[in-house]
């Protein structure tokens, strides 16, 4: 039979970082040694039928100005938090279901590089004839084992990177997902609105939903803001999504709708909508109290410039009829 080819996708990987560094504080030196390594393939995607086997390579670089030597191993991982963070496992606790630290072997397990080195490790997975269809996952760990020297003091880090393995056994499998929430705050003043999405995976094999939500209103021509691309963990596991939506000016009410899909043929549909609103109220109340006092100060004026004359007038008259008087008393 042969072999299926191994898709090795080098995406970044969370929480086991592509790239670690720890510090070593040397009071002799007095400088701090920084050391740096690379795991060149942080997932690894492979497809086999039960009892079938697949190899492949990774590699991983010292980047440091000091030698490193790393001691290699798999354990299993799970996800239990809706950031998508792998937690490693201790051995024989994840279900059997999911578990494929013991199908892989790698090598070497231990070995030491030079500065700018590299090394490459072959890796098999072996999967037992037994193998439910589904997903099943392991971490490749490499822990770099880091010792204090006679001529220095302090703190000691080590720090663990791998690379995740995403193993799919042929079969019939169950796939189910649903979008458990799609929301966004309903009144904003101004924009950016931020708009998160969570999706929960119900099914027996990891999902990377593929998709964008659409936001209509006014202002706002169709806008479309796309999914991340992340895989999300099988047995009902759930991811977040964050999105933000901005313009130059937003105001009104608006439409924000989700289309995605999922699934071994991408055709499984995922759906959701909601509406919000945006509205800047304390720089309308501003503007309309501008507006109020303009018209205020122009019908003041305006009746003011009115009755201005009237006034003006009766001075006149007084003093007329004044000067009639006196002409009739020099006339008597």
């Amino acid at each position: 039979m042969k072999l299926p080819k191994l898709k090795i996708k080098n995406k970044l990987f969370v929480t086991l970082t592509t790239v670690a560094v720890f510090s070593i504080i040397g009071i002799a030196t007095a400088q701090e040694l920084q050391r740096t390594f690379t795991v060149i393939n942080p997932q690894i995607s492979a497809q086999i039928n039960p009892g079938q086997r697949s190899e492949g390579t990774t590699q991983v670089i010292n980047q440091s100005n000091v030698p490193l030597t790393f001691k290699v191993s798999t354990q299993d991982y799970t996800v239990s938090d809706t950031k998508g963070t792998p937690s490693l496992l201790p051995p024989s606790t994840l279900n059997n279901k999911y578990s494929a630290a013991a199908w892989i072997a790698i090598y070497p397990e231990i070995f030491t590089l030079k500065p700018a080195q590299k090394e490459t490790l072959n890796y098999v997975i072996q999967a037992p004839g037994n193998a439910s269809p589904g997903g099943h996952y392991a971490a490749l760990v490499y822990q770099p084992v880091v010792q204090n020297t006679t001529n220095a003091t302090g703190g000691v880090v080590n720090t663990q990177i791998g690379s995740l393995f995403y193993v799919t056994v042929n079969g019939p499998v169950h796939e189910q997902a649903q979008v458990t929430k799609f929301f966004a705050n309903a009144f904003q003043e101004y924009g950016p609105v931020n708009i998160l999405t969570q999706i929960k995976n119900l099914g027996d094999l990891h999902i990377n939903p593929k998709g964008a939500i659409t936001v209509s209103g006014l202002f706002a021509n169709n806008k479309v803001l796309p999914l991340d691309s992340h895989n999300i963990f099988p047995g009902g596991v759930a991811r977040d999504y964050q999105n933000s939506f901005n313009g130059a000016f937003l105001i009104g009410r608006y439409k924000a709708e989700l289309l995605a899909s999922y699934g071994v043929n991408n055709n499984l549909p995922l759906s959701a909508s909601i509406y919000f609103w945006v509205f800047p109220w304390r720089l309308v109340v501003v503007v309309i109290l501008i507006i109020l006092a303009i018209i205020l100060g122009v019908a003041y004026f305006r009746k003011r410039k009115k009755n201005h004359p009237k006034a003006a007038e009766e001075p006149k008259t007084e003093h007329t009829e004044t000067h009639k008087e006196t002409e009739e008393e020099a006339k008597s």
